[in-house]
This record gives C-alpha cells, sequence and structure tokens, in this order.
C-alpha cells in the first residue's frame, strides 16, 4: 500500500509547477507532523505571489444539470413577501430539530427553494442566482427528499431551477434511508422534507483550480442560510446536517462523489405549535 502511494504521489509532484510542489510538501509536512490529513489540502491550495493555481484541465460543464426524469412537476410560484422582517428572521434564526406531522405545502417547497439556490434574474444568458457564487459559476445542486408533500408523490425529486420544476427520479419513501446515512439522526426521518445540497465541482474548479474546494463551501454556506431564513420566514424549522456516510448518499442520489460532491442535508417541517400563516402575518 505505501509503495502504491509513493508512486501516485511522485506521479502528482511530477505534474506540478516548482512553486505547487513546495506548498505540497509543506502541506505533507504539517499533515505527518499533526496527524491531520486536511493540512495537505490546506497548504497545497495556499495563494502566494507567486503561485494562485494550477491551471486546470477540467472542462466547464455549463450551468445546468439535466436528469433523466419520471415526471415532472412544474412548481407554483413562490411566496415574494412575508410577514417577517429580513433583519428580524436573521434575528430569529435558530437550528431546529423537531418538527410537526402537518405536511408541507407544494408553494412551501417552491418557495424554500427558488429562495435558497432559484434563478431572481438574467444578465443575458447568464443566470443570476439567490446565492452569491466565485466567480458567478453557481456550481450548486438541490435535491429533494420529499414524505409528507401536500400535491406531490413520496419520492426522491431534482430541483431545476431553469424551469423551477422538480425532476422526480425515483417513487418512494426515503425519509428513513436518508435519516440512517445521517448517522441515525432521527429528526432527519420525522420532517416532512429534506433538501440535500451538493455541489458540481468542475464548474468552479475549471477556472480556481485546487481553490475551488474551499469556493464552493462558501457557495453552499450562503445557500444554506437563504434556506435558513426563507423558513424563518415561513414560521418552518430547518437544521444543517453535515454528518452522513458520503458514498452511500451519493449512492442514493446517482452521483460519484467527486464530479458531484455532497455537501448538506436540510430536514424541514412545520414547527410544533406554530404554523406559517403566523409569520406570513396572514
Amino acid at each position: 500500500m505505501l509503495a502504491g502511494l509513493c508512486e501516485l504521489l511522485s506521479s502528482l509532484v511530477s505534474r506540478l509547477a516548482n512553486g505547487s510542489r513546495r506548498l505540497l510538501e509543506r502541506g505533507l509536512r504539517e499533515a505527518a507532523r499533526r496527524v491531520d490529513v486536511a493540512a495537505l489540502y490546506h497548504y497545497a491550495s495556499f495563494i502566494t505571489r507567486t503561485e494562485y493555481f494550477e491551471e486546470p484541465e477540467l472542462t466547464w460543464p455549463g450551468f445546468f444539470k439535466k436528469q433523466s426524469c419520471k415526471a415532472m412537476v412544474k412548481l407554483p410560484p413562490p411566496h415574494r413577501e412575508a410577514g417577517l422582517d429580513t433583519l428580524e428572521a436573521i434575528r430569529r434564526r435558530r437550528s431546529r430539530r423537531e418538527y410537526a406531522s402537518k405536511p408541507l405545502s407544494l408553494v412551501e417547497i417552491s418557495t424554500l427553494l427558488y429562495h435558497a439556490v432559484g434563478i431572481t434574474g438574467w444578465d443575458y444568458d447568464w443566470p443570476l442566482r439567490a446565492y452569491p457564487s466565485a466567480g458567478g459559476l453557481q456550481p450548486l445542486e438541490a435535491y429533494l427528499v420529499a414524505t409528507r408533500v401536500e400535491q406531490l408523490e413520496k419520492g426522491l425529486y431534482h430541483y431545476d431551477p431553469h424551469e423551477h420544476a422538480l425532476c422526480l427520479m425515483q417513487e418512494g419513501d426515503y425519509a428513513r434511508r436518508l435519516a440512517d446515512i445521517c448517522l441515525g439522526q432521527g429528526h432527519v426521518a420525522a420532517a416532512p422534507a429534506s433538501i440535500i445540497l451538493t455541489a458540481v465541482y468542475a464548474r468552479t474548479a475549471s477556472k480556481y483550480g485546487a481553490r475551488a474546494y474551499r469556493y464552493i463551501f462558501f457557495d453552499a454556506g450562503s445557500a444554506a442560510e437563504n434556506l435558513y431564513l426563507a423558513a424563518e420566514s415561513l414560521g418552518l424549522a430547518t437544521v444543517v446536517v453535515g454528518a452522513f456516510y458520503d458514498e452511500e448518499l451519493c449512492s442514493l442520489l446517482g452521483i460519484d462523489c467527486y464530479n458531484e460532491i455532497p455537501i448538506a442535508v436540510l430536514p424541514i417541517g412545520h414547527r410544533i405549535g406554530s404554523t406559517a400563516a403566523n409569520a406570513l402575518g396572514f
């Protein structure tokens, strides 16, 4: 095994510029000293006066991922207003892990997805999204595990932001399987729905090389906060779940864990003892 690792490392080093080799060596030394493999990437992705990033070999795959769908569900227009001021929503934002049994409505799902990762405008043929993105390259994808959503069959869906629609990938109740993948966290199974955020790595890495691995998490954090604030404004509950068995989640979504990387699972539901109408000011 060690011989194989050495061979792979030698192959990698031979293809790097001198400055990048120096940073990689520094990362290896720190990783060995600290017994922390994260140090390897941390140092190897430094920007210096002489090195920014290796010229990437990845091809930009375009803004939108298209799935093979069993059915397409056009989402209703999202809510454009809520009774909760933005600054108040920020102050009230909390991670909430208890959900009422009440189903979510399709317009609530529409509003959450639109305000998390939806297209909010166009600059000629360049989509403008609800979340800020490094280089405007928009790597994020969103999936929906629907268990109790009005007017929506139970199943696994991919969100198509261009059409503001849901692509049904597989029918069935995936809540317990998703909870098991999330290290057995019961609140994931209890939620009427969960939104899963992933990143198509090449969208960002085609420009920024290895540094992209830092940037995609900036993008995802912004989208997750958008989702938190939209949920807060609707009187809903959510929490970011970052602990999951990566390969099992990739298998569920039908992705490869490198070209497309799972980042977060956000279970969503109504708060116990409250209603969305109160938050909307109805």
